[in-house]
């Protein structure tokens, strides 16, 4: 770091939605700036020079292994940031969960995969990363075999979702999209 970090540009660099969803792609592994860009869509010398944006003011690091670059969190902190910003957001805004474990009768129950979630996230109008860390969120708080459906209307979630929560030992039992940009996201809690 040549100077040092002020609280400012720490908020600055982090408020970029860019630099967020390349934050939330570092977390699930050490990544080269290709893995992603192709991972998230976009040109290579944006995510370039975003990531060494980062590594200046001290949020990431990179190490070369066989002459390439892999970045990953300086501090788990900055992740911690980012979770609590989304909780906070979530806070104010109302949670968007519904549970229905002692509902005879839910919405969204009548689904072609004939699957009865016992909550449900609905993250529809969120972007990457708030539908990503509150699913992982809500999953921690589940009882094991609970089902969660989780519906989102951002397809770079829909992606990532069912990466994130079968890294971490849970079971996606289906993905249906019933309605034009609206995907329902079914995972049961291991």
């Amino acid at each position: 770091m040549s100077k040092k970090l002020t609280l400012h540009e720490l908020f600055k660099t982090i408020s970029n939605q860019t630099r967020i969803e390349i934050l939330i792609s570092i977390l699930d592994n050490h990544l080269t700036t290709s893995d992603i860009a192709n991972r998230l869509g976009y040109d290579i010398s944006t995510v370039y020079r975003h990531l060494t944006h980062m590594k200046k003011i001290g949020i990431l690091t990179s190490s070369r292994k066989k002459g390439i670059e892999y970045f990953d969190f300086a501090s788990t902190k900055i992740f911690r940031i980012l979770e609590y910003a989304i909780e906070f957001v979530s806070e104010i805004n109302g949670t968007g969960i519904i549970d229905c474990s002692d509902s005879t009768i839910c919405p969204f129950d009548q689904n072609k995969l004939n699957i009865k979630p016992d909550i449900i996230l609905d993250m529809r109008g969120e972007i990457c990363p708030i539908p990503d860390i509150k699913t992982r969120k809500v999953l921690e708080n589940m009882d094991k075999d609970k089902i969660l459906l989780v519906i989102v209307d951002y397809p770079l979630s829909a992606e990532r979702i069912p990466i994130s929560v079968t890294k971490e030992g849970n079971t996606v039992l289906g993905k249906i999209s019933e309605f034009p940009g609206e995907i329902k996201i079914y995972i049961k809690k291991s």
